[in-house]
């Protein structure tokens, strides 16, 4: 597997780059088939340190803290106000002031058309392994041109994401990560060559790379609040989740969506997470009712409040082995963070297909399509808390689509990788 970036561009103009749906950023395909997360739920830290290492107008301090801030408000999610989250920041020792002429002791990438290095057992992804997982304060931009081309300063906001995963007693972990954030965007100064955004909008997109660093990956629910929102209807902006690739309101993305609380807490939930909500499983099939299809976003949206408690899963992302153009016959889905008492319906949709490439969903780039949005009839609930629901629910569990069988294509050879990544592509919308 190759090294992966989570990257926010700022686009001049008014339109939308693209990403990915609610989970984990990577799955052990080769494995258990679960997601790969920071062992024990300790998530390891260097900070660069020292009055050079500026980021805009902030100090060294200053953005230290604005880092710290941001981690807290991912352990600090709650819902009906128990803490459901069970993450720990380890920060270790800073790594001094960092710049062009010193990064690459820090920073790892893979320059663009050059392979990554080969990794062997027990390391599946990343040459790295300082133990180190450094945040480095780019304050004029030229760390994030150095990384990602001449003139990327003047639209990239930031980037980071896991770098090495290693695998111990036969399960995958998450044991460094790195990122860049650019302080470009907050140096007080705005112009056509050097873009500012305000210190809200900028803390939210960092918020959001934080959730790709932690193991957190995009999700799709609520695009028609986000259309509203290009068109000027500005009602439904608080429908608009953090992990969403378009990053379009910096105040409403720092709070975190119910979906987005979902997705960290089921990656590292709390004792308290199981006791407070129950969850709902079941498979999306094609149109035959039998074969299980792969790649469709279910969601699971509360009757009275559809656009603030809704939640997302795209079918069959827990799978093991490889699939080729989204083809494994794997439909199964997880619905957790469910609240005991409450009524949701069930209703599917495809992926959009600007969701390619850097922007992909897990688990299929593209994304699966021929099928039809709809909603499956009726409601269900869990009467308590713990309850897992795979049955005898008014909107069955078994989802039959619109798309029909296909004849299978031949098989690919597989990648030499024990993980199906998502990469992220995230668009800052002005």
């Amino acid at each position: 597997m190759k090294y992966f970036f989570f990257i926010l561009l700022l686009l001049l103009m008014m339109t939308p780059l693209s990403a990915r749906a609610e989970g984990p950023i990577l799955v052990d395909t080769g494995g258990s088939g679960g997601p790969v997360i920071w062992q024990n739920g300790i998530v390891h830290i260097n900070l660069e340190s020292g009055p050079a290492g500026k980021l805009g107008q902030l100090s060294n301090a200053d953005a230290a803290a604005l880092v710290r801030e941001l981690f807290d408000d991912w352990k600090n999610v709650t819902i009906d106000g128990v803490s459901t989250v069970d993450l720990t920041v380890d920060e270790g020792t800073p790594l001094g002031p960092v710049d062009t002429s010193n990064m690459n002791d820090f920073f790892t990438y893979c320059p663009p058309a050059s392979p990554c290095p080969t990794d062997g057992p027990p390391f599946v992804s990343g040459s790295a392994r300082t133990g180190q997982s450094p945040i480095l304060f780019d304050d004029d931009g030229s760390m994030t041109d150095a990384v990602e081309g001449a003139g990327a300063s003047r639209s990239i906001l930031g980037f980071a994401g896991p770098r090495v995963v290693e695998r111990s007693d036969g399960v995958l972990y998450i044991t460094e990560g790195q990122a860049i954030l650019n302080g470009r965007f907050i140096n007080g100064v705005s112009s056509t060559s050097d873009p500012e955004v305000t210190i809200g909008q900028f803390k939210g997109a960092i918020f959001h790379e934080i959730g790709h660093l932690i193991g957190v990956d995009h999700t799709q629910v609520n695009i028609g609040s986000v259309i509203k929102y290009l068109g000027g209807d500005v009602s439904e902006v608080d429908a608009i989740p953090t992990m969403l690739p378009l990053f379009i309101d910096g105040a409403a993305q720092l709070s975190p969506h119910f979906d987005d609380k979902v997705a960290v807490s089921s990656l590292y939930p709390s004792s308290a997470f199981g006791t407070i909500t129950c969850e709902l499983q079941g498979k999306v099939f094609r149109a035959d009712g039998k074969t299980e299809l792969q790649g469709v976003n279910v969601i699971a949206s509360n009757v009275v409040d559809p656009l603030g408690e809704d939640t997302s899963f795209v079918s069959g992302s827990f799978y093991t082995g490889v699939s080729n153009n989204c083809d494994a016959v794997a439909g199964d889905f997880i619905l957790s963070g469910l609240r005991p008492g409450q009524q949701y319906t069930l209703s599917v949709e495809p992926i959009s297909q600007s969701f390619t490439g850097g922007s992909s969903i897990e688990p299929c780039d593209p994304p699966q399509k021929d099928f039809s949005k709809g909603t499956a009839a009726g409601t269900f609930s869990c009467a308590s808390a713990g309850e897992v629901i795979v049955q005898g629910t008014d909107a069955t569990t078994q989802i039959v689509t619109t798309k029909a069988a296909t004849t299978p294509a031949a098989p690919a050879t597989p990648p030499p990788s024990d993980t199906q990544k998502s990469n992220g592509g995230c668009a800052l919308i002005p």
